[in-house]
């Protein structure tokens, strides 16, 4: 007999054990931090929701992802528990119940995703192995560090690349997605225009005026240059892509034009050099590979080009707060980081120092580039070279994977620009979008260690893997050649193993007939002999 009155004896075990886990959940909270009761409680609630609709969609997951990273620094300004980690796992589990309701065909693991796996595996053993600098600065081998560095340098953007290219298959998703994009730039556009030419009570978060990471440059809501202009470079590629595409609206077209001017402002108000690298970057690929739509790359080329050769003594001068880039003390940072890098290479060449260990060793073990160049420069910090940076902690083995990695998918977005249709929205002016971002990902690598910065890693990768899904959704998708011609199913078209199967078919067919004995040939029915 049950001991639950009657309403409750036809409910679910499910819809007990939710009440019974909110109940125990609203009194930790009460008891652990009674002050911020309201605060976290209307949190967990809100965050319920946002995790109930991405596990009903896996575009929706992977779009919330995407827009957690890309809030997560202001997030901070309400609750300490940040979005991101649970969205991520919301995003995983979304794609699987789709792939087991046969909504979304199940990922495609191939030499890439298996590089991808070993990587891991090689971060994942440099944590677990003991380092030298563990004992000199305990603090660096935290799990809890080591853990955020293979989470945002690997498992997040990695995932999404996998996940992207399942979900992103159509273009209402792909357009979702798209304009997600343009409107995380515009926004970061409008923040840092008006953090330097407006008034600053419409900025928010308001650590962007009130306390900057970086005095006197365009930080967004990451509070960091490098990967705010990597978003408005990204944005401002996708706004032409999407005002360049037949059948968009006159007044839509013009708006999309009308951002990219804020846009590129906005990149040079961040007064970084790697996010100017990214927006020339993306005007040279735009106006070298964007067939069809190029003339705005070459159109902003020359006004680019006009507006240096007129500010050039301020932009070439070193005053970093007034736009110059000319600056000499980042750039001797960055030749006794490499310096050390090479010596952690050195003495370490396959295991590296470890993960997440660098800073300590750039401490301890610090060295100048030159005897010109003060020792005090770039100690004490990170990487600041994506490649360096992984070879000096993973060693020599770790930077081979990481680079393999980028290669093959470089290749494959190669051969989506080769295969790819240059008619249609999913086609050749995709991959050249999606070819442009990786290209701006590799390029700010040269300057800043991007393993930390989830949202620098996430969005590119993304882009990487919603284009190559569309490459291997065209060759499934590709009508067979006309018979006679390569691949169309007669032996000059055949692999190896399928010309010698197709051979010994035919040698079995002349052998069941009897030499001379006469050919059979069918008649047209009704018709007599």
């Amino acid at each position: 007999m049950s001991l639950l009155p009657g309403g409750l004896r036809d409910r679910s075990r499910t819809e007990v054990v939710v009440g019974v886990g909110a109940v125990v959940v609203v009194l930790g909270i009460a008891v652990a931090a009674p002050s911020q009761a309201g605060m976290l409680l209307a949190a967990i609630g809100v965050g319920a929701v946002v995790f109930a609709i991405a596990l009903n969609n896996p575009v929706i997951a992977l779009i919330l992802v995407v827009l957690a990273s890309f809030g997560r620094t202001a997030q901070k300004e309400f609750v300490s528990v940040e979005a991101l980690t649970p969205l991520f796992y919301a995003m995983v589990i979304a794609l699987a119940l789709a792939v087991g309701k046969r909504a979304k065909e199940m990922p495609r693991l191939g030499t890439i995703e298996w590089l991808m796996t070993t990587y891991l595996v090689w971060q994942i053993i440099s944590a677990l192995l003991p380092h030298a600098e563990d004992a000199a600065d305990p603090v660096t081998g935290a799990s809890s560090e080591v853990y955020r560095w293979i989470f945002s340098g690997t498992i997040l953007p990695f995932v999404a690349y996998v996940v992207a290219k399942s979900v992103l298959n159509t273009e209402q998703a792909v357009r979702w997605f798209l304009w997600t994009v343009v409107g995380m730039s515009t926004y970061s556009a409008w923040v840092s225009v008006i953090q330097f030419h407006g008034p600053k009570r419409l900025v928010w978060p308001r650590y962007i005026v009130d306390a900057p990471n970086w005095e006197g440059r365009a930080v967004g809501l990451f509070n960091q240059p490098v990967v705010n202009g990597m978003l408005l470079a990204i944005g401002f590629v996708v706004c032409l892509y999407l005002a360049t595409r037949p059948g968009t609206d006159r007044r839509v077209k013009w708006l999309l034009y009308a951002i990219t001017l804020p846009t590129a402002y906005a990149i040079y108000l961040t007064h970084t050099r790697s996010a100017l690298l990214s927006l020339v970057v993306a005007l040279l690929v735009g106006a070298v590979l964007a067939k069809g739509w190029r003339k705005p790359f070459v159109v902003y080329l020359v006004a680019g080009a006009a507006g240096v050769a007129a500010n050039a003594p301020r932009l070439f001068s070193s005053d970093r707060s007034s736009g110059g880039i000319g600056s000499s003390n980042e750039i001797y940072d960055r030749l006794n980081i490499m310096a050390t890098s090479f010596k952690a290479i050195a003495e370490h060449p396959v295991f590296g120092i470890g993960i997440g260990r660098f800073r300590a060793y750039n401490t301890y073990e610090h060295i100048a580039w030159s005897q010109e160049i003060d020792w005090n420069r770039g100690r004490g910090i990170i990487s600041h070279q994506n490649e360096l940076g992984i070879a000096a902690e993973l060693g020599l083995p770790g930077v081979i994977l990481w680079i393999s990695i980028l290669v093959g998918i470089f290749y494959l977005l190669y051969r989506a620009l080769r295969e790819l249709p240059d008619g249609t929205f999913l086609g050749q002016p995709l991959a050249v979008v999606g070819t442009t971002i990786m290209i701006i990902l590799v390029a700010n690598g040269m300057t800043v260690d991007l393993r930390i910065l989830d949202f620098a890693g996430l969005l590119p990768f993304v882009f990487a893997g919603m284009v190559v899904g569309q490459l291997e959704r065209f060759r499934d998708t590709r009508p067979a050649p006309r018979a006679g011609t390569p691949g169309a199913g007669l032996p000059g078209g055949m692999s190896p193993a399928d010309q010698v199967e197709w051979q010994e078919g035919q040698e079995a067919k002349r052998e069941a007939v009897p030499v001379g004995a006469p050919l059979v040939t069918r008649r047209p029915m009704g018709l007599a002999p």
